[in-house]
């Protein structure tokens, strides 16, 4: 994939994506879908958390809060290929041959792999009946498994559909085909609309093509692989959708009980921490340089922050996730002052926080 050559940025994804100044990416390719990047490591840490904490598996929560972003996927892909529609085509083995479809995959491979979830292709495909994919390099399996199930009822027009799925050799196999069941889980999991703002994050963008140089440098694509990664920590990073974090929140909070939000918040701040300890500073820019770092991967920007005698105010209104974004400043917190934190929400809404974290030594 060709890079910007001033900062190293893919140029064909830069038409995906912009940088706003609160701290949010949005897709620039309808439909505009917000976006953020994340550790691949720390996504998996914080949610397997949440399945060991309480005992009871959530994978099928995440497949099914991830569909309605494949078909958004879907869309925002198509429209970059001057909206060619496979859904166009009748669903007929005569007019969707195996041959076509494994053409699809293998023309569109390159922007897929840029998701960085690994590299697919197409083992079999029989129209209205059943779909094959094969992940070379895969991580966020259970994001792949339902960006995978959305696209394939997009494509195939259908109500609903069941995946199998698993690793062989190290890839990610996923076996999809039409369900007769439809899914109570799937009608709560809407998406919610998100707008972009304004804000104070300030960073130098590239003179060329307006990425922040500060991220464009900090990573690194390999489409050949479907992998980013980050050049500073040699630590895989991945690109997942807001929504569909705010929808898996949601629903585990639903479906478990009111304590989810509280077990995401200790595993983030812990894993934010244990990471710090590997690799963090404690120098006076140090918050200010972790603050800048979220905010140019998509995870929001403060609209007031203030650090002082082992105490951080913050105001927020375009955190990707208010407990995860507060976790995450919890764990610095806790790793600039050396002792556990506490924290005392002053306002706690869906589009809007205000809380103070301290520390008491």
């Amino acid at each position: 994939m060709k890079e910007c050559g001033a900062c190293g940025f893919p140029e064909r994804l830069k038409k995906f994506l912009e940088w706003h100044s609160d701290g949010t990416i949005i897709g620039s390719v309808r439909p505009r879908i917000p976006l953020m990047f994340i550790e691949v490591a720390e996504w998996d840490a914080v949610f397997t958390g949440v399945s060991e904490k309480l005992g009871l598996p959530i994978d099928h929560i995440l497949i099914e809060a991830q569909k309605n972003i494949g078909k958004e996927l879907y869309e925002m892909v198509r429209g970059v290929y001057v909206n060619f529609d496979i859904r166009r085509i009748p669903v007929t083995r005569f007019l969707r041959p195996q041959w076509l479809g494994k053409l699809i995959v293998r023309v569109m491979r390159e922007d897929l792999s840029a998701f960085g979830a690994g590299r697919p292709e197409l083992i079999g495909y029989r129209a209205g009946s059943a779909l094959s994919l094969r992940f070379k390099n895969p991580s966020l399996l259970t994001m792949v498994v339902g960006n995978c199930l959305g696209i394939y009822e997009s494509i195939e027009r259908m109500p609903t559909a069941e995946a199998e799925y698993g690793l062989e050799n190290g890839d990610l196999v996923v076996m999809m085909r039409p369900s007769a069941e439809s899914s109570e889980v799937e009608a709560r999991l809407y998406l919610e609309e998100v707008q972009p703002g304004i804000g104070a994050l300030d960073y130098e963008p590239c003179p060329t093509c307006g990425v922040p140089v500060v991220f464009a440098r900090s990573v690194k694509w390999d489409t050949s692989r479907g992998t980013i990664t980050n050049v500073n920590t040699s630590r895989r990073e991945g690109m997942i959708s807001v929504q569909s974090l705010a929808a898996m929140v949601r629903e585990l909070t639903n479906e478990l009980g009111e304590e989810v939000p509280g077990i995401l918040y200790e595993a983030q701040k812990a894993y934010t921490r244990e990471r710090l300890a590997e690799t963090g500073s404690d120098s006076s820019e140090f918050m200010d340089g972790l603050l800048l770092d979220m905010g140019v991967r998509g995870m929001g920007y403060p609209t007031l922050f203030q650090y002082k005698d082992g105490k951080a105010t913050v105001s927020i209104d375009s955190a990707y996730d208010h407990d995860l974004y507060a976790a995450r400043l919890a764990g610095a917190v806790e790793h600039l002052e050396g002792s556990e934190s506490s924290i005392e929400w002053r306002v706690r809404e869906p589009h809007h926080s205000e809380y103070v974290i301290s520390c008491g030594k």
